[in-house]
């Protein structure tokens, strides 16, 4: 019986190290700003974001790269009902599941970010307002950062406001980079308070107006995503000292690359904005002074309420919003 036992907790030991590898590869080489913070928190805690990362990428490949949308939702639909402990999971969900049980992890908001990914395959996405995009943003990143929360260890629940707002604001970012990319997929995420009726068709192949236009958004988007990141890393003395560190590197890399794609909108149309490493460097460097040096190291502002009020009484939100 104990040879058994031993056998039992060794093989789940190798299943678990291999789960890790995978994890780790897949934010090496698909997450590389969010890897490069990543190596600044402890071996555990790393080993711990790295199986978020890897879960939250399935989910997003399953609405990306299946061969049918409809096969996409019915497997998105099982996994909502995996969440729910309405049928038996799989592999990643049993992972999350794993995860959810070491670190207290809000698997609520796991499913927030299944409805959101599933939300891109209900036919040709066109957002309307700023107040959809928010809503958008907080489904498929604002729940992470609301996961995150306890993967680093933070049990005060004041901080996940905060942890919301910056995962809303890289959202935004990726928006931002991505506009070309995700027109091609049929899905144009800036709002039509901005851009009027503009097609998937139009922004792939755009005219010196369309251009414009475009221009002109995300000017307004990176405006709306810089009130995020004040938000957001106002936040990050919430956090113990080497998750502080991580996630105020990652969030300065990652606004980084919505200034460089406000100052050239329509460069980064046909060429897809990335930090080179050397960079990262000098980033990571800012980050850490800042983080070190900023009064509000250790005592946030109060939490800015209006920020919520589109997403208002969801997981991990503003109450007073």
């Amino acid at each position: 019986m104990t040879t058994s036992l031993f056998n039992t907790t060794l093989a789940h030991s190798h299943a678990e190290e291999s789960g890790y590898l995978r994890s780790d590869k897949a934010m090496r080489t698909r997450g590389r700003s969010f890897y490069f913070a990543s190596k600044f928190l402890n071996s555990e805690t790393s080993k711990k974001a790295a199986r978020l990362y890897q879960f939250c990428r399935t989910i997003d490949d399953i609405a990306d790269q299946f061969d049918s949308k409809k096969r996409a939702r019915d497997e998105l639909n099982l996994t909502i009902a995996e969440l729910n402990g309405e049928a038996s999971p799989r592999d990643y969900t049993s992972d999350l599941y794993l995860l959810a049980d070491e670190t207290g992890l809000d698997l609520r908001a796991a499913v927030e970010l299944v409805k959101g990914c599933r939300s891109d395959l209900c036919g040709e996405v066109a957002i309307h307002d700023v107040e959809g995009l928010i809503r958008y943003c907080y489904q498929v990143a604002g729940t992470v950062g609301i996961m995150m929360c306890s993967v680093l260890g933070v049990s005060n629940p004041r901080a996940l406001p905060y942890a919301v707002d910056l995962g809303i604001a890289m959202q935004i970012t990726n928006i931002m980079r991505d506009i070309t990319e995700d027109a091609e997929s049929g899905r144009r995420y800036l709002p039509s308070t901005l851009v009027g009726n503009l097609s998937c068709d139009e922004i792939t192949a755009p005219t010196q107006k369309t251009l414009a236009t475009i221009s002109t958004a995300v000017k307004a988007l990176a405006d709306l995503a810089d009130s995020y990141y004040s938000s957001g890393q106002s936040g990050i003395c919430f956090l113990p000292g080497s998750a502080q560190q991580s996630i105020a590197i990652a969030a300065t890399i990652y606004r980084q690359i919505g200034v460089k794609v406000r100052s050239n909108t329509a460069k980064s149309l046909t060429h897809r904005v990335v930090i080179p490493r050397t960079e990262k460097f000098v980033l990571a460097g800012k980050a850490l002074y800042r983080n070190f040096f900023d009064r509000n190291s250790f005592q946030p502002p109060v939490h800015n309420s209006s920020l919520h009020k589109p997403i208002c009484h969801r997981p991990g939100t503003n109450p007073l919003s």
